[in-house]
Parts: C-alpha cells; sequence; structure tokens
C-alpha cells in the first residue's frame, strides 16, 4: 500500500488486491477519517455493483472509490448518482471522444455499449453524520465475456495509455461536478448536462424492477432525477430505481 497526497483537495490511498474498494472507503469513514479520501486497487476480489451483483475486476482496469462526509442533506442524496455519471463521462469523454454518453440511472457508455459501473453507497457513522461513497469501475484493459448487454473498454475505443491518466482526470472531474451540485442546490445545471448525453429519452423501454417488469417510453427525466415512464394505457409513473433495456 502507498498513500499519498496527490494534490491539495484530495488524499489517496493505492493498494493492489483489495475486496473492494468500495468496503475499504466505508471501513475508513467508520474509523473516523474525515473524507474527501480516494481509494483505488489495482485488482478487486469481491468487486460489487447495483444490487449486490459481481463485478469483474481484473488488472489492467481503474478501480476507485471516493470517501465523503456530509456531502448532502439526505433529500439530496438520490441525486448524486447524476452527479458521478456526469462527471465520469465527462471524464472518458477525454479518452474516446464525443460519443461517450450517459443512461439512467447511472450508467456510462462508449458507442451504446457500457464501459464502467458506478455504485453508490451511504452509511450512518455512530456520531451521527452520513457517509458516502462513490465507487466505480472504468474498463481499460478487460471487459466482461457473459455480460447480458453489450460492453466494451476504453481499449476497444482506442486508448492506448494506462489507469493513472484516467484516474487523474477522473479525481479532477468529479471536484469539479460536486462542486457544481452544491449540495443539492444546483441539480437542475447537473442535470441538464447530464441530458446532453443520455440515451434513450423518448424511446420504448423495458425497464427492470425488484419485484416486477413494465413496459414502456421513458419520457422524460423528473427535476428530482427520476424516470418517468408513459405505459400502454396512458397512464404515467415515475421510477426511482431499476434496469433499463432499450429495443
Amino acid at each position: 500500500m502507498t498513500a499519498q497526497a496527490v494534490s491539495r483537495q484530495y488524499r489517496r490511498l493505492s493498494f493492489g488486491d483489495v475486496s473492494s474498494t468500495n468496503t475499504l472507503a466505508m471501513e475508513a469513514a467508520r474509523s473516523g477519517d474525515p473524507g474527501n479520501l480516494w481509494i483505488t486497487a489495482e485488482r478487486q476480489v469481491e468487486g460489487r455493483g447495483r444490487r449486490g451483483r459481481a463485478w469483474i475486476s481484473e488488472r489492467g482496469n481503474l478501480y476507485a472509490s471516493w470517501l465523503g462526509i456530509e456531502v448532502a442533506p439526505q433529500a439530496a442524496l438520490a441525486q448524486l448518482p447524476f452527479v458521478a455519471s456526469l462527471a465520469i463521462r465527462n471524464t472518458v469523454a477525454r479518452f474516446v471522444g464525443s460519443h461517450a454518453q450517459t443512461k439512467w440511472p447511472n450508467d456510462v457508455l462508449a458507442g451504446g455499449r457500457k464501459l464502467v459501473g458506478i455504485l453508490l453507497e451511504s452509511s450512518r457513522l455512530v456520531d451521527g453524520r452520513t457517509a458516502m461513497v462513490m465507487g466505480c469501475g472504468i474498463n481499460i484493459e478487460h471487459k466482461p465475456e457473459d455480460a447480458p448487454y453489450a460492453v466494451t473498454s476504453l481499449r476497444d475505443e482506442g486508448y492506448r495509455g494506462g489507469s493513472e491518466p484516467v484516474f487523474e482526470t477522473l479525481a479532477d472531474e468529479w471536484s469539479r461536478q460536486l462542486e457544481r451540485f452544491a449540495r443539492g442546490s444546483n441539480f437542475d445545471d447537473i442535470r441538464r448536462d447530464w441530458l446532453k448525453d443520455a440515451v434513450g429519452v423518448g424511446l420504448p423501454c423495458t425497464v427492470r424492477l425488484s419485484d416486477r417488469t413494465l413496459e414502456g417510453t421513458f419520457e422524460r427525466l423528473e427535476r428530482d432525477g427520476r424516470l418517468r415512464l408513459a405505459l400502454a394505457d396512458g397512464s404515467t409513473m415515475p421510477i426511482s430505481a431499476g434496469d433499463i433495456f432499450f429495443s
């Protein structure tokens, strides 16, 4: 393990093999870390995505988690995935060009194929404050071979560098977008920029929830970040979380 002050804005811990960078970041919070800490690893042996799914975590990709304390009021925490996906979209666009895209709720694509896994987690600490961890895995050298959706890597998209330039760009962009977010008071600007490169708005889609699957049209992105789904019977409903697929 190495510890370094990469810049005045944040601290960083770099590891070889870890269980998961999110796990280490949350452990740091519970041990009293003040936050604004990045944890990166060469490989994760227990990498995970949303809903507890495994995330392939071999060497050559970037695995990074940022820890913040009291990042935003509780009501604004649900908007942070959009801040994260916008920051990461802008990051990878530096390396793959303008075909980097966002996809509800917090995916980042390149040429319509998934490039990044993002997982945000929060926990109430014993002192009553809230710790928030933003973790991401960016496919640089490797990508899953058995994913149920199209996937890609920076290498597939023409990038020939390593993970360090990607991390440095990510750390700067995350800091920039989090400052713009202003603890939730400026989500309208984040939402507007997120929509500029979003896929699927206005298109038919399938939304898989934890207990059912819905068919409809992605009508719009609500002001609070929820997806407004238009159903065949003419009604609409807001969706807060789920997996969305476009035909």
